[in-house]
């Protein structure tokens, strides 16, 4: 039986995200790496997370502690709401809404997120919280208010 992507593409997960995690492709924009970042968050792999770091991050000096994540949350939900290009062409932005249940407990993580293209592929470099007033709409597309939302 096919299994749709975690990513929430409505696309099966063997041609959407599994090409990337399993290294036969590169994500060819900073929307699809978002999202295969995403599903690697869902299917716990943290060999992917680290390699999709931009190099200057050094995520493998925290690799414990994104697996200590890993025991603790369930993902629940990705939305993107935004892309953007940035300052040159090897520079791009997603802006998502990651939803996750920690120990019984709802959150969401709203980032907009840069990426960087280099040698032919892209990064994640960083990201910051999008400002949001607590009346307006949610980003996540609920119809709801931020404050009664994502924004609790």
């Amino acid at each position: 039986m096919s299994q749709l992507c975690p990513c929430g593409s409505a696309v099966e997960y063997s041609l959407c995200c599994q090409p990337y995690l399993s290294g036969t492709q590169v994500a060819p924009d900073p929307s699809h790496l978002m999202r295969s970042r995403y599903t690697a968050f869902v299917l716990k792999q943290a060999e992917y997370l680290i390699n999709t770091w931009h190099p200057d991050c050094q995520a493998a000096t925290f690799r414990e502690d994104i697996e200590t994540g890993f025991a603790h949350t369930q993902w629940q939900g990705l939305t993107l709401f935004e892309t953007a290009d940035g300052a040159s062409e090897n520079e791009g932005y997603v802006s998502f809404v990651a939803r996750f249940t920690e120990q019984g407990k709802s959150g969401a993580i709203i980032e907009r997120s840069r990426f960087l293209k280099e040698s032919g592929r892209w990064y994640y470099i960083d990201g910051k919280r999008p400002a949001l007033g607590r009346n307006d709409p949610c980003p996540c597309g609920s119809d709801k208010k931020f404050k009664k939302c994502c924004g609790q």
